[in-house]
């Protein structure tokens, strides 16, 4: 059974369309997946932007997040056609892991606002969906969820490229699961201690951050 890791990205829908924001308020504009097989080797990848049906122009502020930009999405084709291509790339023997739940109900939503049909390939989809930021917290014990970011780097991992591109963000996510995937290799002590590190409290005495030898009281 292959092991797939997906990232979403998302944009706002526009405020004129009230009737779709009532449902869910943003559509996908990426989606980024790599395939691990057996041996949890990447045996492929998948990219591809989507063109919202529910906003003229990427804001900026997810330009400058995403980098993605109105000219990328211009030939992209929609949401349906895509989650189609995807679900036929995953192919019918599989479990799916995204870092949060947040993308299972993206695309479990935007199906239902845009009346997308759930047929056999997203039902399987939607059955064999992980949470691996859950299952990493609940691995490690950790009291709070965090950022994949900050979980590469606790890892002692490179954060390989930059954040919210859904392929880098899936790829990531893919490296953080073979590391914990032998609670008795070195790489996963390693992330132990590093996580031990991280929780330890940081405590500090103003003896430390003030040299008061050099002061002098008034007479």
């Amino acid at each position: 059974m292959n092991r797939i890791f997906v990232d979403l990205e998302m944009h706002p829908i526009a405020t004129v369309h009230n009737e779709q924001r009532a449902i869910w308020k943003t559509e996908t504009i990426e989606i980024g997946a790599v395939m691990l097989d057996e041996q949890l080797q990447e045996i492929g990848s998948f990219k591809e932007y989507v063109k919202p049906d529910y906003s003229e122009k990427v804001y900026s502020k997810y330009q400058k997040l995403t980098g993605i930009t109105t000219e990328m999405l211009a030939e992209a084709d929609g949401f349906e056609n895509v989650m189609a291509r995807f679900v036929d790339w995953c192919g019918t023997d599989y479990v799916i892991y995204s870092w949060s739940d947040s993308d299972i109900w993206q695309m479990i939503e935007e199906c239902r606002m845009k009346g997308i049909h759930c047929g056999q390939g997203l039902r399987y989809m939607f059955n064999h969906w992980r949470d691996f930021q859950s299952e990493f917290g609940e691995m490690l014990q950790m009291e709070r969820q965090i950022s994949l970011k900050d979980a590469v780097m606790m890892g002692g991992l490179d954060f390989d490229g930059k954040a919210h591109d859904g392929l880098t963000d899936a790829r990531n996510t893919a490296n953080l699961f073979v590391q914990t995937s032998d609670v008795g290799s070195e790489d996963f002590k390693k992330l132990v201690r590093s996580i031990r590190e991280f929780r330890k409290p940081c405590t500090f005495s103003m003896m430390e951050v003030f040299d008061f030898s050099t002061i002098t009281l008034a007479q």
